[in-house]
């Protein structure tokens, strides 16, 4: 047991850059930002597991000297284009006399990694890291979460609070990981839920937003969250497959959802199919329509986030090219865009690296915006340069003018601008890290 043991588990480095979800996207230098600097992994692992630690994106310096405190465990939570510095900042622990070093989060699935850490949590770890402590968790809490809608000029335009319903997906899509990390999936309880958007509530947060890997994957749970979000009043988005969104659409609108992020990854359905996506191209396009038919309704649209992913083993530069006019003309909202990029662990991996090679060894790359095994049509500099060339045309300046301008319609009057500009400089100090300890 290691209940006399000190454990910390941190993030990597950041070295004060920070990652910007909208910028990895978006190549227009003034626009609204949403930077990662909270693990919400460790946040709930500090949540249900007081005993350790954690350090969220530290920079090289504070982790050196934190180091210096003394350490018999020191764990990492990683991504696996975070590798080369995770393995430096394991050497680093190392050196400085830690006795044991964990691997966690979806890095951690990567071949090789037992070679440097002495122990490897696949999936969510609250209960396995309370039973080093010697115990049990009886029921898994969910921490109050905040992210920060910014401006590149360092202005924090709102507070969104963050929600985590379930955990894990079955669907099996061939390029996606979570089947690997968490192969059985489960809902968060109710009264936990209820409890932080109570928190949320009290701190004066309007809008929620849901990051499980598949919002509604149980039907009757997410029914539950829908008219909880509603009765406390809250505007959210969830992250959802499209035609549980094209079903749920109408229905959620009335209990307050006003944004809704999810898959589109091509329009062509032999890709679909390929990739095991489970679903129709043609379900995919009528529920961007009818996003958009939402558009002329003030305070009752909805704002759509859509992942779209190039490279697959039969698109050539004009295809590319045709869907991305076509996704331009269809225009969900925003476009999360990435290159097909093989995972650990996933069947697409293992397809990829027989029938064509994956030959990058640099991890860094591995981010979803590098090509990183021989594609038959298309060199990596072709294809980082239809990337960047979809970028300027789907997410133009014009387009963020034109989302900007018409946000009142799913966000509201002028008036919930000016109280989250306040809002939003006072919740760093207001808001609780962790509920107490039951």
């Amino acid at each position: 047991m290691g209940s006399d043991k000190r454990v910390l588990l941190t993030t990597v480095y950041s070295n004060g850059q920070y990652y910007d979800y909208v910028e990895s996207n978006a190549t227009f230098p003034f626009r609204m930002t949403w930077i990662r600097k909270t693990s919400y992994g460790l946040r709930f692992l500090k949540q249900n597991v007081p005993e350790v630690e954690i350090l969220e994106y530290p920079t090289r310096e504070e982790y050196l000297r934190r180091l210096e405190e003394g350490w018999d465990v020191v764990g990492f939570s990683f991504y696996l284009n975070e590798i080369p510095e995770i393995l430096e900042m394991a050497d680093l622990a190392r050196r400085k006399g830690v006795g044991e070093l964990w691997a966690g989060n979806y890095g951690a699935l990567t071949p090789g990694m037992e070679e440097y850490f002495d122990r490897i949590f696949r999936g969510y770890a609250e209960e396995e890291v309370a039973s080093f402590f010697g115990r049990r968790i009886r029921e898994v809490v969910h921490p109050p979460l905040l992210g920060t809608v910014g401006t590149t000029l360092g202005l924090k335009l709102a507070p969104v609070g963050v929600l985590f319903t379930t955990r894990g997906c079955p669907m099996g899509c061939r390029f996606c990981q979570t089947p690997t990390f968490c192969p059985r999936p489960s809902t968060l309880p109710l009264r936990s839920i209820e409890r932080v958007l109570e928190c949320y509530r009290e701190l004066g947060v309007r809008y929620v937003i849901i990051l499980d890997e598949n919002f509604g994957l149980f039907r009757s749970h997410a029914e539950e969250v829908a008219h909880m979000l509603g009765e406390y009043g809250f505007m959210w988005g969830p992250m959802i497959r499209a035609d549980l969104l094209l079903e749920k659409l109408e229905e959620w609108r009335k209990l307050g959802m006003r944004g809704a992020l999810f898959g589109i990854e091509s329009f062509d359905q032999r890709v679909l199919d390929d990739l095991e996506k489970k679903e129709r191209a043609e379900t995919v396009k009528e529920v961007i329509r009818r996003i958009r038919l939402t558009w002329g309704r003030p305070g009752r649209g909805i704002g759509g986030i859509g992942y779209y992913m190039i490279g697959h083993e039969e698109e050539t530069r004009d295809s590319i090219k045709r869907a991305f006019r076509e996704l331009r003309e269809l225009n969900p909202g925003f476009v999360q865009l990435c290159i097909l990029t093989p995972l650990p662990g996933t069947p697409l991996w293992d397809h990829l690296e027989e029938e064509y090679g994956i030959f990058e060894r640099d991890w860094h790359r591995f981010d979803c915006k590098h090509l990183v095994w021989n594609h038959p049509h298309l060199s990596p500099g072709e294809m980082e340069a239809l990337l960047a060339w979809g970028m300027r045309e789907i997410n133009s300046t014009h387009l963020f003018r034109h989302l900007l301008l018409r946000s009142p319609e799913y966000l509201g009057s002028p008036g919930f601008y000016l109280r989250n500009l306040w809002l939003a400089r006072l919740l760093d100090q207001r808001l609780p890290l962790y509920f107490p300890r039951d």
